[in-house]
Formats: C-alpha cells, sequence, structure tokens
C-alpha cells in the first residue's frame, strides 16, 4: 500500500527537478506493484532531523520483516562503480566521481534505526517475561535505482544486486522479503531466526513515520545558478543529487490535480512546474480515538458524510475536522487509504488519517 506519496516540488533548478524526475518514476513503479498489497507499505520523500542531523529517504518500504531503503539516482548517461565500491559517471563528456548511493542508503538506515529505538517502548510490544523488543536487530536492506535511460558498468568480481534499473526495484522488494519468510518457514533447519515485527505494532511505526516526517524547505526562487552556491555547513539531508544531467521522460502523465500535493511521474510535469499553486504543508497529528472506548484503532468510512468507525468496539464517532490554524471548519478530501484534513481559507493540506 502507498501511505505517503510524493512530495511535490516547486523549484526552477534543474538539479532539483532532475531529482525529482527520478524519484518519480520509481514512486510510480511502486505504486503501480504495491499499491493494494498490505504487505508492504511504501512511503516516498521521507525526511527526519534529530540533535541537528537531517536524514532524507527518497524511498522506503516497511515489511513484516523489516525495512528496505532505496536511493534514487537520476543518470541518463553511464554510471560506473570500481573493484573498491567507487562511483564515478559519466558527465558533460567526462567521467566525474560521486558520492557512493550505497553508504548513502546504508547511513539512512542507521538514523532511522536510531531514531525508531528512542520510540522503541511506544512502538514495539513486550515479549515472554517483559522483555522489551528492539529495533537495533531489525535488518534494513538497501537498494540503489538508477533512471531507466542509464547504463550501469559494474565491477567484475561484483554483480551488485543491489544496483538496478528503477523498473528492476519491484521485483528486488519481493525477493528481499521472500527470503526473509523462507527463514521464517517450518522448514529452515538453519539456527538463524528471522527478526518480525507483530501485526499491531507494523500500523503504530507507520504512523510514527508520518507524524515525525518533517518535508526540507526548498526555495521556490531558486534559479539555474543557483546549483553553485555551496551549503556545507548545513546539515546532510541528501536532497541534491551532484552532476545530473537533464530531466527524464517517465511513463504515462498524469496531471496535477488542485490542491494535491503527492503526484505521480509525468512526462509533460517539468513543462509548467513553475506555475502551479504553492501548497503550505502542515505535520499531521494523530490525536483521533474513539468516543465510545477511547481506541486509537479506528477507520474512516462513509454514507452521507464521513465518520469514524472503531475497529475495536464497532461503534461510530463524529469526525470533527477542524482547521488547526484558524479554528474554521475544514474539508476532508481522500486519496486511496489517506484522507487529509484541507482549509481553503488558509490553503494548507495535512494529512489527517490513513486507513489500514
Amino acid at each position: 500500500m502507498i501511505i505517503k506519496e510524493m512530495d511535490h516540488i516547486e523549484t526552477n533548478d534543474p538539479l532539483l527537478q532532475a531529482g525529482f524526475c527520478a524519484e518519480s518514476q520509481l514512486a510510480f513503479y511502486l505504486k503501480r506493484e504495491f499499491k493494494d498489497d498490505p504487505l508492504f507499505l511504501i512511503f516516498n520523500n521521507l525526511r527526519f532531523e534529530k540533535a541537528g542531523d537531517a536524514c532524507q529517504i527518497d524511498h522506503l518500504v516497511l515489511h513484516r520483516y523489516g525495512m528496505i531503503i532505496i536511493e534514487s539516482k537520476s543518470v541518463t548517461t553511464r554510471v560506473e562503480v570500481n573493484e573498491l565500491g567507487e562511483w564515478k559517471r559519466w558527465f558533460n563528456n567526462a567521467w566525474q566521481g560521486m558520492p557512493s548511493p550505497i553508504l548513502q542508503a546504508q547511513r539512512q538506515g542507521k538514523f532511522i534505526k536510531d531514531y525508531l529505538e528512542a520510540n522503541v517502548e511506544t512502538l514495539l510490544n513486550k515479549k515472554l517475561f517483559g522483555n522489551q523488543s528492539h529495533f537495533t536487530k531489525m535488518p534494513i536492506d538497501v537498494l540503489v535505482a538508477i533512471s531507466d535511460s542509464g547504463i550501469i558498468n559494474r565491477p567484475k568480481s561484483d554483480k551488485l544486486d543491489i544496483v538496478c534499473k528503477a523498473d528492476q526495484i519491484p521485483d528486488k522488494i519481493k525477493g528481499i522479503s521472500t527470503a526473509y519468510r523462507k527463514k521464517d518457514s517450518l522448514f529452515n533447519f538453519s539456527l538463524e531466526i528471522a527478526y518480525e515485527l507483530e501485526k499491531d505494532e507494523i500500523p503504530r511505526i507507520s504512523q510514527f513515520l508520518l507524524v515525525h516526517n518533517q518535508p526540507a524547505k526548498i526555495n521556490v526562487s531558486s534559479n539555474i545558478n543557483s546549483k553553485s552556491t555551496n551549503n556545507s555547513n548545513q546539515p546532510s539531508s541528501d536532497i541534491t543529487n551532484p552532476s545530473i544531467s537533464k530531466p527524464i521522460a517517465t511513463d504515462k502523465p498524469t496531471p496535477l490535480p488542485k490542491k494535491i500535493i503527492p503526484v505521480p511521474p509525468s512526462n509533460h510535469q517539468q513543462s509548467d512546474i513553475s506555475h502551479k499553486p504553492i501548497i503550505k504543508t502542515v505535520k499531521p497529528t494523530s490525536t483521533n480515538t474513539c468516543s465510545h472506548c477511547q481506541s486509537p484503532n479506528l477507520s474512516i468510512a462513509y454514507v452521507h458524510s464521513y465518520f469514524f468507525k472503531c475497529n475495536d468496539c464497532s461503534k461510530n464517532t463524529a469526525i470533527k475536522n477542524i482547521c488547526t490554524s484558524c479554528g474554521d471548519r475544514a474539508k476532508i478530501r481522500k486519496s486511496g487509504l489517506q484522507f487529509f484534513s484541507e482549509c481553503e481559507k488558509c490553503n494548507t493540506s495535512r494529512l489527517f488519517h490513513t486507513n489500514f
């Protein structure tokens, strides 16, 4: 299931545009493959801050055996990896060195594991004899997605299976999950025990990621000369991709609906990206509870209007959708399993609830 769609960006910077295009391309493949699959929860464009550090994750997959972090790279020419794991790309008719996206994704994995562990008592259940479960042993696999139009030159001594074209990523994700499932099988005679999240832990982790996501502030007035600005003193958030050539074309275009921030990839969205309205996003909250049993295990349903249906006591609760900024009544917009609270007066849109 797609839990978090792509965040739309407003910028004239060709580097940011190309990076957004590559991420949109992969987001399209992920949505096409997993939009109706409850075993894989897909998050696009997550960003977290902690103690002056920032972590930007292009795509994150949450499944019963752990997580998968996918780093998207916009490559319209060639990338090459040598025997020492050093990366370079062909740009402007010359080879240029670049940071390893594998190491980049691994650093993101360490950050998110530490970030979750700091809240382990509220996210994970206690096991037998009251022992607390932990995220320290949770596996976080990494994948690197290269644009479909790019060419990958691999080292002779390593197939480098975790680096592939964007359209191959869904199969890689299912392969990783299958490998863990075999370890968890009764026919697994090895001593290795697979890490497994409990059924009620997964929605708690999912909601935690949504609530604590802090979108990066993009300078909408940036122009083509802004790429020469050096921001080395700011925390590394992995937002920009160095040495990116022109944006890549993706699959069939989808027009941007009014007041929607997430968008699928488009062949033509780059041509009018500077003309779309700027929508202010608000960090989602998770204070909704059943008015009868106070359970947070709710789903939004619709008959003549939207209301909460408690999954524990089966009773209904009215939705009081009030804008947190101005206090006026806001509207509810449904997008898949996500419900957004939108205030026309404040021009804001925030994630209000996600059905599981």
